[in-house]
């Protein structure tokens, strides 16, 4: 009998190549899946960030009060003294500002009497109970009166009334910043929503008409 030859070929392992050459291009696929959730997630938040600090910006810079000339006045009937009873701002709304109403406007003074306490007087143009703004030919604004970009108008503010002064004692009286020859105040104009003015305000002469910006 003639003994039969078995052949043995070597194993055919192309098959699971192939396979594994799939598994790494899915894995890869899937990475960059990812990754590019994760570039275009964070692409979208910095422009929304951006779009936000324009919008801000914007705000401050155009939504926002200038201050023209500032000068004493003088309360109805009452001749100017040694103190500074009343001081008149010549203002202007900022180019490009949205109309704003008088009532979102409002105004922040610091002093200081020489001692260690400090006194404000601070108000809106607008509240319950006065309307502080004017327009330039002394005509009293009207409540729910909003200002427009390029308007210029005046505000007056009465120094003799009482400002917010936490430091003062118990039925003491809070002179509200008024001024003497000499004095230096710090005068802040704010726009709810928009941008903040600072001046300050220098108080050479105290007679009616002293320019004191």
């Amino acid at each position: 009998m003639n003994a039969s030859k078995t052949q043995y070929k070597k194993n055919d392992d192309g098959a699971s190549i192939g396979i594994g050459a799939m598994i790494v291009f899915i894995a890869l696929i899937l990475v960059a899946a990812v990754a590019s959730t994760i570039i275009i997630k964070t692409a979208e938040e910095l422009q929304q960030r951006a779009e936000a600090t324009g919008d801000d910006t914007r705000d401050e810079l155009s939504g926002k009060i200038q201050i023209i000339m500032a000068y004493v006045s003088e309360d109805d009937g009452l001749a100017a003294t040694v103190d500074v009873e009343e001081v008149t701002l010549i203002v202007q709304m900022a180019a490009g500002s949205d109309t704003t109403l008088i009532s979102d406007i409002s105004w922040l003074i610091v002093c200081n009497d020489g001692t260690a306490t400090v006194d404000t007087n601070t108000g809106s143009l607008e509240d319950a109970n006065n309307i502080f703004a004017e327009s330039l030919d002394g005509t009293l604004m009207t409540a729910g009166a909003s200002v427009t970009a390029g308007q210029t108008f005046a505000v007056v503010i009465d120094t003799n009334a009482n400002g917010d002064d936490d430091t003062v004692a118990a039925n003491a009286v809070d002179d509200g910043c008024q001024a003497n020859v000499g004095d230096t105040q710090e005068l802040r104009i704010i726009v709810d929503g928009g941008g903040e003015t600072y001046s300050q305000l220098t108080f050479n002469a105290v007679d009616a008409g002293s320019l004191i910006v």
